[in-house]
């Protein structure tokens, strides 16, 4: 009996144990879990991040500041709230204190700029956008997998949305935000930095996050605050006001003589003289000039191409450099495509490329004729030609900048976006009417697009050189022009790879809020030395054009078709290679970088030359009837005018948003259209009041062409006297008394 007892207690006992023990080892495991959570939960806030902004600004005022006049205004302020006077509840209310939208990237709280700077009394409102960075404790992870669906981010901590979407290439930062905040006038932006960094340091200490408030001076505005009405800015306007008075006068004049040659039955051809350089009719007749069989207008044509896509790229630069509400669109672009979007830096090379093409077909009769003159003269005159007929539209796009945009738009992001323009021109100017600017800072930069003319110069100033040397002996230019394109290829390659910097020009999305940051990441971006190989390709073509031509070589219509649906196969391939670059955590890789320093300028110069040699020795077929268009060689002689003006309407017709827009693929469409008509429009003013009458007229003054608006008379007058006594020495029917009444009129109007 004891041993079936003590047999059954042993078994209990062992049992016991083992449960015990699975139960020590459960307990083990749920508390470690309970630990790794606790842990985890320690890393995150117990507020959302909305909520830390409102305990931060719930109750804020200027109480604190520095300033005495600050704290003075700022007790007014909140006497006046508190017994609801509607100028201080107007304050109050014109900014956000909760932000809303944090997740989708809606970075931009503005509040209402106008109700706040349209307090005026008993003081004004003044409007700052401030910016406030959140940065989190050092060692904490809050990094997560990105998938394709931008809205899909699993069971992820919101907290990681925000802090682990930053410091990429390809996104916006959630984690940087500006907060527009009404205060008043006495207030100055160092005094709301001051109180703001205070305010949030106390609200986000205990949740052991730091925060870095910076208030830009420039963001801060009242009603009253404009731009200065110096004298360059009335100057500048009545030199304006005097070219479109002289440009209508002489139009007048012009209709005038028109009229009276009409009711004379006269058809003699009136000779240029200065006043009629500058009519509309003349000038019109020049842009509406229209030759069918001008094999030019394939360049026209492809130039045109080229601009719709420049144009559309500044659009969404303009666009995306201002506040919009749903930036994973723009990331989309970045994930999804299309590539050709953030691939496209490059897409200026097509203009160097027919620059280098025209070159040579427009000198090379000059230079064969002048034989007996100097050769500085003889590289010098086009030289100047070229720069004179530049200058005059180039200087008014300047004054434009400097004097009269900065006046004409208004907004919490204008100042930003005009006035530092503004000053840059004044201060810098010079750059540009030397023709350097591209190797000076980007900051330093009048006019955004002006590097793009400094290095067409610069390119245009060898490229004469080597034509010259081309005319007179062949061997020598060819040679030239040979070690030249060798230098435009090696160059980027070997800088590339010494200085090891991207061989990629890229924009970053971070950096899209001032487009003058792209230009400043991208070192290889502007000088020309590092983009030359299209202008130098496009001359070398032209040389191997003409010889094709002088030995009648053609292709067949296959051979034109098929090569041309390779070469673009061949382009696209290359072009979008560069995708790769915006690879996260992509090791650099220092050959690659150097390879595509030198590849990526020369994608469209394979393909331009490919596509003139086939147009110019064998044709298109029915496809030229798409080159022939009155329409396109319009809108190529306008390239000029909308280089210069397009970044300045695109700019100002984004830079007085107040909110926030949302950006959708119809809104980005739209908008593109809106600017695409108002840039040629702009362009078109510009080229009947600016550049087509000064092009005119230094080109005939420098050949002694013109002559006053007299003596073109008298020459008329005398050639009709002449004209006359011819008529009746042959015995013409003519009525004497009738032709000596008009030259008699003619010399009293003269």
């Amino acid at each position: 009996m004891t041993r079936p007892i003590l047999t059954i207690a042993l078994f209990a006992s062992v049992l016991l144990s083992v449960l015990l023990q699975s139960a020590d080892g459960a307990g083990a495991d749920i508390g470690d879990h309970i630990l790794q959570r606790d842990a985890a939960t320690d890393q995150i806030p117990g507020l959302w991040l909305s909520d830390l902004f409102y305990r931060a600004l719930s109750n804020f005022t200027l109480r604190r500041a520095d300033g005495p006049a600050c704290r003075r205004q700022s007790a007014l302020y909140e006497e006046h709230l508190s017994n609801h006077t509607s100028w201080a509840v107007r304050m109050q209310e014109s900014w956000d204190r909760y932000p809303v939208g944090l997740l989708s990237g809606n970075t931009y709280q503005m509040g209402v700029y106008d109700e706040c700077v349209d307090i005026r009394y008993p003081l004004k409102g003044q409007y700052c956008l401030s910016e406030i960075k959140v940065i989190p404790p050092a060692g904490r992870d809050y990094s997560f997998k990105r998938t394709e669906d931008l809205d899909d981010f699993g069971n992820n901590h919101a907290w990681k949305t925000i802090l682990g979407w930053a410091d990429y290439q390809d996104q916006v930062p959630r984690n940087l935000f500006h907060l527009g905040i009404c205060i008043p006038d006495g207030c100055s932006a160092l005094d709301l930095q001051t109180s703001l960094q205070r305010e949030f340091d106390e609200a986000f200490s205990p949740e052991q996050f730091k925060t870095v408030v910076r208030v830009d001076p420039i963001k801060c505005r009242v009603r009253e605050d404009m731009y200065p009405y110096d004298t360059p800015y009335y100057v500048t306007w009545w030199i304006f006001f005097l070219l479109v008075l002289i440009c209508c006068c002489a139009t007048l004049h012009h209709l005038i003589r028109i009229s009276y040659q009409q009711n004379t039955n006269e058809n003699g051809e009136v000779p240029s003289t200065f006043l009629y350089e500058f009519s509309f009719i003349e000038s019109i007749k020049t842009l509406l000039k229209f030759n069918k069989d001008d094999k030019m207008h394939l360049i026209s044509t492809l130039k045109v191409m080229t601009m719709v896509f420049v144009l559309y790229g500044h659009k969404l630069f303009a666009l995306f450099s201002n506040p919009i509400s749903n930036p994973k669109f723009i990331e989309n672009i970045y994930l999804n495509g299309p590539a050709i979007i953030v691939t496209g830096l490059n897409v200026v090379d097509p203009f160097f490329f027919f620059s280098g093409y025209i070159i040579y077909t427009s000198l090379s009769r000059e230079f064969r004729k002048k034989k007996d003159e100097s050769v500085w003269k003889t590289l010098s005159m086009p030289i100047i030609e070229r720069i004179i007929r530049l200058l005059p539209t180039y200087c008014a796009m300047m004054a434009i900048t400097a004097h009269i945009v900065p006046h004409i738009g208004d907004g919490p992001l204008w100042p930003l976006k005009s006035w530092e323009e503004a000053e840059i021109c004044k201060n810098y100017w010079w750059t540009n009417l030397l023709f350097i600017s591209n190797f000076f800072e980007v900051n330093h930069q009048c006019l955004l697009l002006s590097w793009y003319l400094s290095c067409d110069i610069q390119f245009f100033i060898i490229g004469v050189i080597v034509v010259y040397v081309y005319t007179k002996n062949t061997k020598y230019g060819i040679a030239l022009l040979g070690t030249i394109i060798g230098l435009s290829i090696s160059l980027p390659f070997i800088i590339t790879l010494w200085t090891r910097r991207d061989g990629f020009d890229r924009f970053p999305l971070p950096s899209l809020l001032f487009m003058r940051n792209v230009f400043l990441l991208n070192e290889s971006y502007r000088p020309s030395y590092m983009r030359a190989t299209p202008f130098f390709g496009g001359l070398a073509m032209s040389f191997v054009v003409e010889r094709l031509k002088e030995k009648k070589v053609k292709f067949s219509q296959t051979v034109v078709h098929g090569g041309t649906l390779a070469f673009f196969t061949f382009f696209f391939w290359l072009q979008f290679y560069g995708i790769v670059f915006y690879e996260r955590n992509r090791p650099y890789y220092p050959l690659e970088h150097a390879l595509h320093s030198t590849i990526s300028h020369c994608t469209f110069t394979v393909l331009g030359i490919w596509l003139t040699m086939s147009y110019f020795t064998s044709g298109y077929g029915l496809l030229e009837n798409l080159v022939h268009s009155r329409l396109v060689a319009i809108m190529g002689k306008l390239s000029y005018p909308i280089v210069l003006v397009n970044l300045n309407v695109m700019l100002t017709s984004q830079s007085s948003q107040r909110l926030p827009v949302h950006v959708s693929s119809r809104y980005v469409f739209e908008a593109y259209l809106y600017d695409l008509f108002m840039c040629y429009m702009a362009a078109i003013v510009l080229y009947l009041i600016v550049y087509e009458p000064f092009a005119k007229l230094t080109k005939n003054l420098l050949k002694g062409k013109l002559m006053p608006i007299g003596f073109s008379r008298l020459y008329f007058v005398m050639n009709r006297s002449k004209s006359f006594i011819s008529s009746t020495k042959n015995g013409t029917s003519i009525e004497k008394t009738t032709t000596s009444k008009t030259i008699k009129k003619d010399l009293t109007i003269l």
